[in-house]
């Protein structure tokens, strides 16, 4: 993508025409502009988020937006009133085109999008729109000028450690990025640790020690916003940074600007540059991939004598930082182990119910009238098998002796494909497994299934596998519930129902009457819950996934969405998380503090959700209350 600043047409005016009487042709567009939408913002070719967009008075401007991602977005001008269409798929775009009169604002209409950083000026300018540009000094050694751009095509003046650093120069087109990425970089070579393509090496960059010789400096800096991938200025003999820079997850290099001077005057003191890749992005997980932004690239250190101005200055309040990769301590350990590794609160104790082998691949379970632990194992997720040739079952656990391990183990079905979610009761068990709602009745004496499984409802989506029908959970109504992914659409009715008599939903809880067989939606939206419960006052609550993530479910109510609209477009607002913070680090969105975000409360996939209404816990913490309570009125009858 380009920003290209047109003037593909001039207006003409006849001798002693007015300004205001002039006949302005709208197919001549003075200025065009070329932004990428995404939750972080919108994005100028040369990295600029959210650009100040500058026309003269009377311009014709166009503002072209693409988008940078699977979500919902568009654009709009405050004072204007005007709005683009919407976009919805990666890649697609739209556009707004109107004549300059006055300043404004643009911004995402999406709900929480302006808040989440989509928004920016549109400013009128008179003359050149363009910016003066202030030559940059290059940092002298023994009255030489030093090789901080790297035009010499070798690493003179600096010292390499670690795999990263061995090789890093790059040229024309670059072979570390993309093959259309505009990296932004002076003269012939910069450099980098490796790109997109070479991200797993590691490696320290160090320049030799030079004089501060003006007030302002600049260097341009790309790659990932990662606390172990950046750039730092450091003073000699005493190891302080003072200033250090990651890029913003992008492929452009943005100049970012030092005040030397501001910093308790550094002037005439000796500094070096230190270029750190301390991150592999490998990540731990098989189906998640690695981060292919872990490197850092670096070019063009310049001295000024005052502050330079860039159009695309890369800003460190723009930037969302990503800490270091969660450690990994526990993982290998067999099921005895994990439970003698966790961390429990006083007064607490853990018992191994059951694991591996007994049990591979939970993936939903619920407990019968008799406390016994029904349990899915997904063996067939995420891909769906031929029909008939499904690996999923269903295992029933028991704890014959109380003493809270389930030493009881029996194998209720085999064969079933996709299955997401159970429930049992009525008379049989309730499968999510879609295309279908199934019901198994139960042959009570044997544990068996009394009959083959039938399919109560058929047209439930298989879009989005980790968003299918699931979570089954009975409500104090009677009826039984469940909830829907957002990016998996479903046309849900009995087997052989046309069209008309069906019900369409993505995101949703959803209820079924297992007497009547009515099956209706019952709220819309959030993204892809995996967890429903009531509460003692028979209110629902739902986890959801990627986007905040819990929300009380009110009967047809319309909730936040990650993406996609309502069946319904008239929805005046989206009711919004009951929650006061998220469990993912940053506004990056969630997908970007993956196996990072252990200090947060641990990720994003939220897989569950149980709302307690025993009394053996809450007695407990009662008690303790009211001993306290009872101590502090004694110390104060004391004194």
């Amino acid at each position: 993508m380009f920003l290209v600043f047109l003037s593909i047409g001039c207006r003409t005016e006849k001798k002693g025409e007015s300004a205001e009487n002039r006949i302005r042709d709208s197919t001549i567009i003075d200025r065009e502009y070329r932004l990428e939408a995404s939750m972080l913002g919108y994005f100028a070719p040369d990295g600029t988020r959210n650009p100040t967009l500058k026309a003269n008075e009377g311009d014709r401007v166009r503002i072209i937006i693409t988008n940078g991602e699977t979500m919902t977005h568009d654009i709009a001008m405050e004072k204007l009133g005007i709005k683009s269409g919407t976009l919805l798929e990666e890649g697609s775009t739209t556009d707004i085109t109107f004549w300059a009169k006055t300043d404004d604002t643009y911004y995402c209409t999406v709900p929480g999008h302006r808040a989440a950083g989509m928004v920016g000026q549109f400013q009128i300018v008179e003359g050149d729109i363009s910016a003066p540009v202030i030559a940059g000094i290059v940092p002298m050694k023994n009255g030489k000028p030093l090789n901080v751009g790297f035009e010499r095509g070798n690493l003179s003046d600096w010292k390499a450690e670690g795999e990263a650093f061995k090789d890093p120069l790059f040229n024309r087109p670059s072979p570390v990025h993309e093959e259309d990425a505009q990296i932004g970089f002076d003269g012939d070579f910069f450099l980098s640790s490796g790109g997109i393509k070479n991200y797993k090496q590691k490696g320290i960059l160090t320049s030799v020690t030079f004089e501060v010789e003006y007030p302002f400096a600049s260097f341009r800096v790309s790659g990932g916003a990662l606390a172990d991938t950046r750039v730092e200025l450091v003073l000699a003999g005493s190891d302080e940074v003072v200033v250090k820079s990651t890029g913003q997850g992008r492929a452009t290099m943005q100049p970012v600007v030092a005040d030397l001077a501001d910093l308790a005057d550094y002037l005439n003191k000796d500094i070096f540059i230190r270029v750190i890749d301390n991150e592999t992005g490998t990540s731990p997980i098989p189906y998640i991939g690695d981060d292919t932004w872990a490197h850092i690239s670096f070019d063009d250190f310049l001295f000024y004598p005052g502050r330079p101005s860039f159009p695309n200055q890369l800003y460190q309040e723009d930037i969302i930082v990503m800490p270091p990769l969660d450690p990994v301590l526990n993982s290998g350990l067999s099921g005895k182990e994990a439970a003698e590794a966790m961390t429990l609160p006083k007064d607490f104790k853990i018992t191994l119910a059951a694991s591996e082998p007994d049990i591979v691949r939970p993936i939903s379970f619920t407990l019968d009238a008799r406390g016994r632990l029904w349990v899915v194992e997904g063996h067939t997720y995420p891909v769906p098998a031929q029909e008939g040739k499904g690996r999923d079952r269903i295992l029933i656990f028991e704890d014959t002796d109380g003493d809270g391990t389930l030493d009881k183990r029996k194998v209720f079905i085999e064969g079933l494909n996709l299955a997401s979610g159970i429930e049992v009761g009525m008379g049989g068990v309730w499968i999510g497994a879609a295309p279908y709602l199934l019901f198994i009745p139960i042959d009570a004496e044997n544990d068996k299934p009394a009959g083959p499984p039938e399919i109560l409802l058929d047209g439930w989506g298989l879009d989005d596998t980790h968003e299918v029908l699931n979570n089954l959970r009975w409500g104090p109504d009677g009826w039984l519930y469940g909830v829907h992914g957002v990016f998996t659409h479903s046309n849900v009715g009995k087997p052989g129902a046309p069209d008309e008599e069906r019900t369409k939903l993505n995101a949703a809880v959803w209820r079924y009457h297992p007497i009547r067989h009515e099956f209706e939606v019952f709220s819309e939206g959030t993204s892809n819950p995996w967890g429903i419960d009531f509460n003692d006052h028979g209110h629902p609550f739902i986890t959801v996934c990627v986007i905040p993530h819990m929300f009380h479910i009110i009967q047809g109510a319309r909730y936040q969405r990650q993406g996609g609209e309502h069946f319904n477009p008239y929805t005046y607002d989206d009711i919004k998380t009951i929650g006061d913070h998220v469990h993912y680090l940053g506004d990056r969105g969630p997908h970007a503090g993956n196996f990072r975000s252990a200090a947060a409360g641990g990720g994003h996939a939220h897989a569950g959700a149980m709302i307690y209404l025993g009394g053996r816990y809450m007695a407990q913490r009662i008690s303790q209350y009211h001993f306290h309570e009872q101590y502090q009125r004694g110390k104060a009858e004391q004194r």
